[in-house]
């Protein structure tokens, strides 16, 4: 038995085959939800989270495992490799499956092995994300020709000064594919992820979600998870006060056309006030959505950045009030 959620996990390799456009890695919870794996979860996930990788990758992120040889994993979460056939067999009976999300390691042709992946599993009849490194142009209109409908380019890193650093290239080229992105799939159809506690301040955070919402971006958040192995393995995960103050701005950013000049700051850059009425923000706590998975239609995301056990910073299922109230302020 292999358990997922409270409990230990355990890792297999089941592929049987030496193409990527044969294989794909599979996340556990979703391998979990194909029935590829037995197991058990606290929360069941809507989106089939795929990872394509053929010869590595070819990034320098200083929070991710991949450039370091732990292939199995992004974040904390393992991803075991499936045959792609299998995949399209048991996704035909996954009924929960909302949406199809290919990400994508940073090497030469990997455009191209996603459009085949796509077109594998097309016959699912479920809509296509694919997150990938800046590509061409002439590759996003050939994954948009073949029905993918979302394209996310992770930012990730808000600190300018530590770009480069934290990332192995210039915050420019990100900006610039996201611009080509957005004439290519259109606003609301391309996505961006912010990593919260690579070293920006809250202000830092709350300006980059700004930014990229003005320019038809939809941004995700996620916390910083710090996994052995990597440039950054000793660097601590962000506190539970500063995730919840930078989930509150993202939704009155996105969903209220708040700007980044609305909000208070202190000298350290820390959110002191969010330019609202005391009873919007109550709206807010009361609403729990704010503080849940965000990402893509149908995206929940079920533990990728934390255990079942807590703390959580993003919620699969909708927060007590009272409690993220609590902590948006706790430190």
């Amino acid at each position: 038995m292999i358990c997922c959620g409270r409990g230990q996990i355990g890792y297999r390799d089941y592929t049987g085959c030496t193409s990527t456009i044969e294989a794909v890695r599979v996340s556990y919870g979703s391998a979990l939800e194909l029935g590829l794996l037995r197991g058990r979860t606290d929360a069941r996930t809507t989106t089939l989270y795929l990872f394509v990788s053929n010869t590595g990758c070819r990034g320098s992120c200083a929070f991710c495992p991949q450039p370091y040889g732990e292939s199995s994993r992004i974040s904390r979460v393992e991803w075991p490799r499936f045959s792609l056939d299998q995949v399209a067999r048991t996704l035909i009976g996954a009924s929960t499956l909302r949406r199809i999300c290919i990400q994508c390691s940073d090497e030469p042709g990997i455009a191209s092995q996603a459009e085949g992946i796509v077109k594998r599993l097309a016959p699912a009849g479920l809509p296509f994300s694919v997150s990938a490194s800046p590509l061409s142009v002439d590759d996003m209109e050939r994954l948009k020709d073949a029905g993918v409908e979302i394209l996310t380019i992770p930012v990730d890193c808000a600190d300018k000064e530590r770009y480069r650093y934290v990332k192995g290239r210039d915050l420019e080229e990100i900006m610039d594919s996201l611009k080509a992105a957005v004439k290519v799939f259109g606003r609301g159809k391309v996505g961006t992820h912010i990593i919260v506690g690579l070293g920006e301040s809250e202000r830092e955070a709350v300006e980059m979600i700004d930014t990229v919402s003005r320019m038809g971006v939809a941004p995700s958040l996620f916390a910083f998870t710090p996994i052995e192995g990597t440039r950054m393995e000793n660097a601590a995960s962000p506190t539970i006060g500063a995730y919840r103050r930078v989930q509150i701005a993202r939704h009155l950013i996105v969903e209220a056309g708040m700007k980044a000049s609305d909000f208070k700051f202190g000298p350290d850059g820390r959110i002191t006030g969010f330019g609202c009425s005391a009873e919007t923000l109550e709206r807010v706590f009361n609403s729990g959505h704010p503080f849940m998975v965000c990402g893509c239609p149908g995206c929940n995301r079920p533990y990728f950045n934390e255990k079942a056990s807590g703390p959580f910073y993003n919620y699969p299922f909708r927060p007590d009030p009272k409690r993220v109230a609590e902590e948006t302020w706790s430190d």
